[in-house]
């Protein structure tokens, strides 16, 4: 008695569908680091999951609070007119180049993400300004991350789904 195996598979399938799924693999894993950014910001929390430092109340507050600037650097409830600090983009992947992006739109975010000393014609000038790592890979999304395991594990399934399509 002669059996025949049938195949419910097809590599060629999944080879051609591999891009794709990489792709939107690591779109929704840039999407879901940007909001983590973005949450961070607003819970006043870096990446480390670190509360940030409290503004000095003796010249920071009074300041920012003359200017309407909002009540942290990286607020945003009073910013109209010029991009926020906390304002990015995101640059997608596609199958044909496999690298998605998180950009920082303004450049006085890098200052607050990386600490400066301000300049001489700041209204305290040569004060030291610590860093709040507010933009990066959150602790989560790191290799050893929680998210990061579970968006793998969901890019491995899809894979192998592909496979059988």
């Amino acid at each position: 008695m002669d059996a025949k195996a049938k195949r419910n598979y097809s590599f060629k399938k999944a080879v051609n569908l591999l891009g794709k799924i990489v792709a939107n693999s690591l779109n929704t894993m840039a999407e879901y680091q940007n909001e983590a950014i973005q949450r961070g910001i607003d819970t006043a929390t870096d990446i480390n999951d670190k509360k940030f430092k409290r503004l000095s109340s003796d010249s920071t507050m009074p300041i920012r609070n003359r200017r309407k600037q909002g009540f942290t650097p990286l607020d945003t409830a009073r910013a109209t007119t010029v991009k926020s600090l906390r304002s990015t983009r995101l640059i997608k992947a596609k199958a044909s180049e496999l690298v998605s992006k998180i950009r920082m739109i303004n450049e006085h975010g890098v200052y607050h993400n990386e600490g400066f000393v301000t300049g001489s014609n700041s209204m305290i000038p040569g004060k030291r300004v610590d860093k709040r790592e507010w933009f990066g890979i959150t602790k989560d999304m790191r290799p050893s991350g929680a998210k990061y395991k579970n968006y793998v594990k969901m890019a491995l399934r899809e894979i192998a789904r592909s496979a059988l399509k």
